[in-house]
């Protein structure tokens, strides 16, 4: 498993190998796989393409593993996917979100995590439902969001979607994840005055953002996307009345309140005294994927090949009520590996403290977030 335990992005894999061990421990305790526990050897890419594609390499022709699961950001598995291609050795996804690593038609990439095509989608679906009175075309809307091919890649695709339904987009703005003085970037968002601002981002640079709109007192309301806006820490790194000023909802991979996802939940709060983030939650829910794929090409033959992994991949059809996430199923397109079952939820902050889903109204919590 290669994951970024350090570097700027290490919360996500530190999250990553947290969900890993609770994984493991619940896997093992029900006899493991085929009578044998899973052990995760996990590898730090620091979320560095170069470094992801170097340990593919190792892993696969030193360690002659027949797969790898990735639990990274974008640009990491976009490195990780292309030596895995070349190799072919199938790579599991299950944190990175770029819609552009599936448009190029690996064949031995599959991707459990939902893509900012997804992200798209659930945003503006999301945004139709809470606008109101007020027709989504009269609103001022603001896109902001971190330049990797992360964050680019859902904000255009939300961009293209709501030309296209002629909503207009008052400012598009976009910054670094490494800076941590957002207050020029904020400033020129809010001189846009919108109602409201779409914010794709990670925690760190979340949490750099909201402490300067407090300085300039900037409290539109802010629909996140992504693990960031979504972090259960955010009330521990920023004042929870910074949150709840914002009216903060976020389109996430993954919530904890959900009915499914309670098993889960619980084991990680018993281990580790917090709740799961988002990127927890998607690492655990793709290790189960893993296993189910393991099991398959294990039953078709003893011995695990990259070719037996691969055409494990391909046959899934995992209902999502069997999963802890919000996805409809979880079943592979041939295609491009893409999850073709994938789906976002949208939760709310409440009182700045706790996040409630609230959307899709299938396994919604709580009620939608009105714009005024």
């Amino acid at each position: 498993m290669i994951t970024p335990l350090t570097g700027s992005i290490a919360v996500l894999g530190q999250d990553s190998k947290k969900a890993a061990e609770v994984a493991q421990d619940i896997i093992n305790a029900a006899g493991g796989i085929g009578g044998r526990p899973l052990q995760l050897e996990i590898v730090d890419t620091q979320g560095r393409p170069e470094i992801a594609r170097r340990e593919m390499e190792r892993l696969t022709r030193e360690g002659r593993a027949p797969v790898v699961l990735a639990c990274d950001i974008s640009a990491g598995t976009s490195g990780a996917a292309q030596f895995a291609e070349s190799a072919q050795v199938p790579l599991l996804n299950g944190s990175a979100v770029s819609a552009d690593i599936l448009a190029r038609g690996y064949k031995w990439y599959f991707s459990h995590q939902m893509s900012s095509d997804d992200e798209a989608a659930t945003a503006f679906a999301y945004m139709k439902t809470a606008t109101g009175a007020k027709p989504l075309a009269e609103r001022r809307i603001a896109l902001l969001y971190e330049d990797s091919p992360r964050g680019a890649g859902t904000g255009e695709r939300l961009r293209k979607l709501m030309d296209a339904n002629g909503v207009k987009v008052v400012s598009e703005t976009t910054y670094n994840r490494a800076d941590r003085n957002l207050l020029p970037v904020m400033r020129k968002v809010q001189d846009s005055t919108p109602e409201l601002v779409i914010w794709i981002g990670y925690t760190e640079d979340v949490v750099a953002g909201m402490k300067a709109a407090r300085q300039l007192d900037f409290k539109p309301y802010v629909l996140g996307i992504g693990g960031g806006m979504g972090d259960p820490r955010l009330p521990e790194l920023v004042d929870p009345a910074i949150i709840e000023q914002l009216h903060v909802v976020n389109v996430d991979y993954f919530n904890p309140d959900i009915k499914r996802a309670a098993a889960f939940r619980n084991a990680y709060l018993k281990k580790f005294g917090t709740e799961p983030s988002s990127y927890a939650g998607t690492c655990y829910a793709a290790i189960f994927t893993l296993k189910a794929a393991l099991e398959a090409a294990l039953k078709a033959s003893p011995d695990l090949t990259t070719t037996s992994m691969r055409d494990a991949f391909r046959k899934l059809d995992i209902p999502g009520d069997e999963t802890v996430t919000s996805f409809r199923s979880i079943r592979f397109d041939p295609a491009n590996g893409r999850n073709l079952g994938a789906e976002d939820l949208v939760a709310a902050w409440v009182d700045g403290k706790r996040k409630v889903t609230v959307f899709p109204p299938s396994i919604a919590v709580g009620k939608p977030v009105m714009l005024p």
